[in-house]
């Protein structure tokens, strides 16, 4: 069947309600083009941003970035480990950019068509 567009909406709502948390000043950019048959979406903050060896583990399963600007505003939120299980079940990708004291972006990938993939044994 196509993408489950509900959870992908869960997805962007989720990686914006994390921006906004972030963001003291200046507001959030969000950005959505399609690119080679692709739907790219990115989520820009101007928060305190993450560490590079942050960056990859933001995505692991019950991992915070743990500085004082997060706790203060109570975490990542719904976990990101669920919405990279999301993106990638519908073939696409997410990932972070973010320069410390310059805030995150979060951007995301997916094929237009998305089709939910079945487990191939």
């Amino acid at each position: 069947g196509l993408g489950d567009e509900q959870r992908l909406t869960q997805v962007l709502l989720n990686l914006v309600g994390n921006a906004i948390k972030f963001t003291d000043t200046c507001g959030v950019r969000i950005t959505a083009k399609a690119v080679d048959g692709h739907f790219a979406v990115g989520v820009t903050d101007t928060g305190p941003g993450i560490p590079l060896e942050e960056q990859k583990r933001v995505f692991e399963q019950f991992h915070q970035v743990d500085n004082s600007t997060t706790r203060a505003k109570g975490g990542t939120g719904l976990g990101l480990a669920i919405a990279k299980q999301i993106v990638e079940m519908h073939g696409g990708r997410i990932w972070v950019e973010s320069t410390l004291g310059q805030g995150a972006t979060f951007q995301m990938e997916l094929p237009i068509r998305a089709e939910i993939r079945k487990g191939t044994a």
